[in-house]
């Protein structure tokens, strides 16, 4: 027997909303929703055991960003990659935005594959910051 406690792996498994982008979306799919919380957790090993975290060249866990989003289907997360946080920071620039908030909105829309790496995909993004009400003071 093993030292291992699958039980409390389940369960935190279960826990994790569920990823916002399958990896058979289809182009023009856009998931959007209120920002909930963001993170960064270890990023899991490609083609690795489950569980098993990616390691960079000096032996640390290579960790990931995670946003979670209070979708109309309920909670998911986005995992992004450097083109998805490219196209999330051009919408906050067009919004004029100064920080990335909990309560804001976010909008992803997966665009296709980059035709320079078909193995990269692209993305747009609109990012609607809080606003805050005018408490009519002055």
């Amino acid at each position: 027997m093993t030292g291992i406690d699958y039980g409390q792996r389940f369960k935190q498994a279960a826990a994790k909303p569920p990823s916002a982008f399958g990896k058979n979306i289809a182009p023009g799919t856009t998931i959007y929703g209120r920002i909930t919380e963001i993170g960064e957790q270890p990023r899991l090993k490609f083609n690795g055991a489950p569980g098993e975290v990616q390691k960079d060249k000096q032996g640390n866990t290579v960790m990931q960003l995670f946003i979670t989003l209070d979708t109309p289907a309920g909670l998911r997360n986005l995992y992004p990659t450097s083109r998805m946080e490219r196209a999330i920071g051009a919408a906050m620039t067009k919004a004029g935005a100064t920080g990335f908030d909990i309560g804001a909105t976010l909008s992803v829309t997966y665009t296709g594959t980059d035709p320079a790496d078909e193995r990269a995909r692209l993305y747009t993004a609109v990012y609607t910051p809080i606003t805050t009400p005018d408490r009519g003071e002055g």
